[in-house]
């Protein structure tokens, strides 16, 4: 039996969520996330977006760092598997838009969006950790705007940390 790899991530020290990875619909965004969970760039970093009853989106902000400005080709145009899932809750998909996707920045859906079927690559599902993605879910939130774009997001009020993401094989 082929076992896929599993993404951990830790939350605030203690609480654990994983999602497993979907490499042969999604090879090019699996092994960047993959990548950048073994050079440990997920590490100590904010939960930037948390959109309740949308997304939660532990990397949200693009040209502050080098290390995750990463865009790479959108999957779900090139892989019709891809581009046939229906966004649900627990799917993981890379952030971006129809011309690029991100190389780092995941997402977790926190419900089925259907704006989402077609348009985003997806990598994979939770297997577990629900418990933790229905606290952060209810966490306090406020407006913020994406000073590059003006854009219009939600972010937590205290600040919700991601310890470390590992690659369990």
């Amino acid at each position: 039996m082929n076992q896929k790899p599993i993404i951990e991530i830790t939350v605030n020290e203690n609480a654990v969520i994983h999602f497993e990875l979907w490499p042969e619909i999604a090879p090019i965004a699996c092994a960047s996330v993959m990548r950048l969970a073994e050079k440990r760039i997920f590490d100590g970093r904010a939960i930037e977006r948390l959109e309740p009853g949308f997304v939660l989106q532990p990397l949200f902000f693009d040209g502050v760092d080098p290390q995750i400005d990463i865009m790479i080709k959108p999957e779900f145009k090139t892989n019709p598997e891809n581009a046939k899932i229906t966004f649900h809750r627990g799917i993981v998909a890379m952030a971006g838009d129809p011309e690029n996707s991100s190389g780092s920045q995941y997402y977790i859906t926190l419900a089925a969006s259907e704006r989402l079927n077609g348009n985003f690559t997806v990598i994979g599902k939770v297997i577990d950790g629900w418990d933790e993605i229905e606290r952060l879910e209810h966490v306090e939130v406020e407006e913020a705007i994406e000073p590059q774009s003006g854009f219009v997001y939600h972010r937590p009020v205290k600040t919700e940390m991601i310890t470390k993401v590992r690659l369990i094989k």
